[in-house]
């Protein structure tokens, strides 16, 4: 059975705060997503959308996550070009091994990943190479454009693609059994979506349930 990543602001905590940090690694998840921007300054901070206020700084989260060594934190980039900065800061937090991308990921700089960030794990976002697809899929012709991009993600150094929960039919399922690529669903808050997830051996799912999705892989495993 896969992992379960707490989104941002899960069980009423406040998103992107030291308080859900806190209470998604303390409440089982195995991993745990922040927005990550980067201001004029280049400090790299957690915000969802372009703000002036004060926010939490990414070093925060690192010092905080590192004491959690067997715990990930999936980095969601809200903007271009930071990957390496964001690999970096995490490396002086000896937190690299537990960082995830996702997000605004550049298809081109995967090619120098293993240079770059190596040790970070890619959850690459279906749009980065299919921009239409939340368009497109519903129909026929969208759905064979889906999987064209599913097969060429293949032969991206990725840990798994990343896409919104609907988008998991059943045939894109056994295509990725067929091509062995895993999946990570986005953002799984009904409890029956997570059920049908968690049989068909999704790999991930995020959620802002997350105290009813621990309780639901806990019984799945009894």
């Amino acid at each position: 059975m896969g992992i379960i990543t707490a989104h941002s602001g899960c069980d009423g905590t406040q998103d992107n705060s030291l308080e859900f940090i806190e209470y998604a690694l303390s409440a089982g998840a195995d991993c745990l997503e922040v927005d990550v921007r980067r201001n004029q300054a280049g400090d790299l901070f957690l915000a969802h959308d372009e703000t002036g206020e004060e926010r939490v700084k990414l070093c925060e989260a690192f010092a905080l996550v590192k004491s959690f060594p067997e715990k990930k934190i999936n980095c969601d980039l809200k903007m271009k070009d930071l990957e390496i900065p964001v690999y970096r800061l995490a490396r002086e937090f000896k937190a690299e091994c537990q960082l995830i991308y996702s997000g605004e990921v550049s298809i081109k700089l995967l090619r120098e990943k293993d240079k770059e960030f190596p040790e970070a794990e890619i959850y690459l976002n279906v749009e980065n190479l299919f921009p239409e697809v939340y368009c497109e899929a519903p129909g026929a012709h969208g759905q064979e454009k889906l999987k064209d991009m599913l097969a060429q993600a293949k032969g991206c150094p990725i840990s798994c693609i990343n896409m919104e929960y609907h988008l998991f039919t059943d045939e894109i399922i056994d295509l990725l059994a067929l091509i062995k690529l895993r999946g990570s669903a986005w953002t799984v808050d009904e409890p029956e979506e997570a059920r049908r997830l968690m049989e068909k051996d999704i790999f991930n799912i995020t959620t802002r349930n997350l105290k009813k999705a621990m309780e639901l892989r806990k019984e799945m495993r009894r």
